[in-house]
C-alpha cells in the first residue's frame, strides 16, 4: 500500500520535470513500479483534432522500438473508450472481454512481438479543471518475475485489484498536474522556438544573397558542440540539453542586429550603389560628345573609353590594382565644359571615394555600420527577460566576431573572456562565409582552402586552434551536406 508520504514524494518529483519526454518516462516508470505493471503506455489527447497521440511506452518483457501514431478518440479502442467516458477501466483479460464493451482488443502487437497482453488498468489524466489531457494505460500486473508471453502469462500475470483502482484514482490528480505543467511548458517552448525561427527567417530575408546563413551557422555550431561534448579531447566541455538549447538560440539570433542595418549597405554588392554607374556613364558620354564637338583628336576619345573601362573595373569589389587606381586619379582630375560652359569632373569626390576602396565593396564608415550589427544584437537580446537557463544567449550571440587576441568586435574581448560556445560559433560563421554559394563579390571557396584559412587564423591567435583542428580532423563541415540530402 502506498503511503501519504509516497504520494507527496511522487508529486514533488514529477512536477519538477519540465521536459515532456523525461516526464513521460519517469511518470510511467514510477507508476508501473507502484502497481507492479509489466508494461504501460501514455496517450496525449489532442483536443483540437479529438485524437489520442500514442506518445510513450515501456515494457519489461520485450525491448522493441515504438513509433508515435494518432487515433480517433472514440469508443472503438480501449484508450478511446476511456477518453470518451473519462473514467477508469479495469480489464482482467483483454482476450476475453465482456460483451458490454463496444471495443475489441487489437492483437496485432502481441502477434508481431510474441508478447501476451492480459490484464489492463486504464485511467484518464485530467487537468485541474477536469478536462482530458491524456490516458495512462497499465498492462499486466506481475506476480512472478519472468518475461510475459503465451507460455508464462497465466503464472506471471494477475488481474489488477480494487486497491490498484483506488491507487490509480489517487494518482490521477498528481499525474494530471505534472502532465499539464509539462505540456504547458512544451507548448511555450514550441511557441518560443517558432518565434526565434521566424526571427531567423526575417534576418536572412534582409539579404537574399546570404540567405540561409543563420541556419547553416546554427547547424555547424551545434554539430561541433555536440561532437566536442562526446569527445575525450575536451573533458571539461560537456553541454547539457538546456545549454545546447541556449547555444542553438544564440546561433539562430547571432545576426539579429542586422534588422536595423540599411539594406543599401547590407546588400551592397559593388563599390557604387545602384544607379550611380548610370550617372557616371552618362557623364562620360557627355564628355565624349563635347570632345567630338570641339574636334578633339581620336586619342582623346580613346582615352575617355579607356578611363570608363577603368571605372567599370574599379567598381568590382576585388583588390584595387595600381593601374586601375591611377585611372581613377585621372578621372578625378579630368575636367570638361558642357555647351553652357559649366565645368564637370568625370568623377565626383564621392564617386572617387567609393571606387577607391582597396578591397571589397564597403568604405570604412560602411564597414563600421555593418560591424555594429553585433552590438545591436547584444543590446536587443539583452532586453528580453531570458530564463535562468537561457541568460547567456545575448552574450554568446554577440561573440562570433570576437578574436582570441583581442582584435575582434564589438567588445574587443580577449581569450579568457570568450566562452567556448562563442569560440565555436566564430569558426562556424567564418567557415560559412568562406564556403557559401557564389556571391557578386566572391566565388564560393573549396572546403580545403577554407579549412586552410581557418588554420591560419588559429595560428594567428584569432580562432581557437584546438577546436579548429577538431573541426577539420572530424570533417564536421560535412553536416551541411548531410542536411541537404
Amino acid at each position: 500500500m502506498i503511503t501519504e508520504n509516497g504520494f507527496i514524494e511522487l508529486a514533488y518529483s514529477l512536477v519538477r520535470i519540465r521536459d515532456l519526454d523525461e516526464l513521460l518516462d519517469t511518470m510511467l516508470g514510477r507508476i508501473r513500479n507502484m502497481l507492479s505493471a509489466d508494461a504501460g503506455s501514455i496517450f496525449i489527447y489532442d483536443e483540437d483534432k479529438d485524437e489520442l497521440i500514442f506518445s510513450y511506452t515501456q515494457n519489461d518483457s520485450i525491448d522493441l522500438p515504438f513509433k508515435k501514431f494518432r487515433m480517433k478518440a472514440n469508443e472503438q479502442s480501449i484508450a478511446g473508450f476511456c477518453a470518451v467516458r473519462n473514467s477508469l477501466i479495469k480489464l482482467d483479460d483483454v482476450y476475453h472481454l465482456d460483451n458490454k464493451f463496444p471495443f475489441k482488443f487489437n492483437q496485432s502487437f502481441d502477434e508481431m512481438s510474441g508478447y501476451r497482453t492480459k490484464s489492463m488498468l486504464v485511467f484518464p489524466i485530467n487537468d485541474i479543471n477536469g478536462r482530458l489531457i491524456g490516458i495512462l494505460q497499465l498492462i499486466n500486473k506481475k506476480i512472478k518475475d519472468v518475461p510475459v508471453n503465451n507460455n508464462t502469462v497465466d503464472e506471471a500475470v494477475a488481474a489488477f485489484n480494487a486497491q490498484d483502482e483506488t491507487t490509480a484514482h489517487s494518482l490521477s490528480g498528481i499525474v494530471g498536474m505534472a502532465l499539464e505543467n509539462a505540456l504547458l511548458y512544451d507548448s511555450i517552448e514550441a511557441m518560443w522556438e517558432g518565434f526565434i525561427q521566424a526571427c531567423m527567417t526575417a534576418i536572412d530575408s534582409r539579404d537574399p544573397v546570404t540567405g540561409g546563413h543563420s541556419e547553416r551557422v546554427t547547424t555547424l555550431t551545434m554539430a561541433i558542440a555536440e561532437a566536442m561534448s562526446e569527445d575525450d579531447v575536451f573533458p571539461d566541455f560537456n553541454l547539457n540539453p538546456e545549454q545546447l538549447r541556449s547555444l542553438k538560440y544564440s546561433c539562430m539570433l547571432h545576426d539579429f542586429g542586422k534588422l536595423v542595418i540599411s539594406e543599401n549597405i547590407l546588400q551592397k554588392a559593388d563599390k557604387l550603389y545602384p544607379g550611380m554607374m548610370d550617372v557616371i556613364r552618362y557623364r562620360f558620354a557627355m564628355a565624349k560628345a563635347v570632345a567630338k564637338a570641339q574636334g578633339k583628336p581620336k586619342e582623346v576619345l580613346d582615352e575617355l573609353d579607356t578611363l570608363l573601362e577603368k571605372v567599370f573595373m574599379a567598381n568590382i569589389p576585388t583588390v584595387l590594382d595600381e593601374d586601375t587606381g591611377a585611372g581613377l586619379d585621372k578621372c578625378l582630375n579630368y575636367i570638361f565644359e558642357d555647351i553652357d560652359g559649366n565645368k564637370h569632373q568625370l568623377l565626383t569626390e564621392k564617386e572617387y571615394t567609393y571606387l577607391s576602396i582597396k578591397r571589397g565593396s564597403l568604405t570604412a564608415a560602411e564597414r563600421d555600420i555593418i560591424e555594429s550589427h553585433v552590438k545591436h544584437t547584444y543590446e536587443f537580446l539583452s532586453k528580453i527577460p531570458w530564463t535562468k537557463e537561457l541568460k547567456q544567449v545575448p552574450a554568446v550571440a554577440a561573440m562570433h566576431h570576437e578574436k582570441l587576441n583581442g582584435g575582434g568586435y564589438p567588445f574587443g574581448l580577449h581569450a579568457d573572456d570568450i566562452v567556448t560556445q562563442g569560440r565555436i560559433m566564430a569558426i562556424a560563421d567564418i567557415y560559412d562565409a568562406l564556403t557559401a554559394q557564389d556571391r557578386p563579390y566572391k566565388k564560393a571557396m573549396p572546403v580545403e582552402k577554407a579549412c586552410a584559412i581557418l588554420l591560419e587564423e588559429a595560428e594567428r591567435n584569432v580562432l581557437d586552434i584546438d577546436i579548429v583542428k577538431f573541426f577539420i580532423k572530424n570533417e564536421i563541415y560535412k553536416c551541411l551536406d548531410r542536411r541537404k540530402n
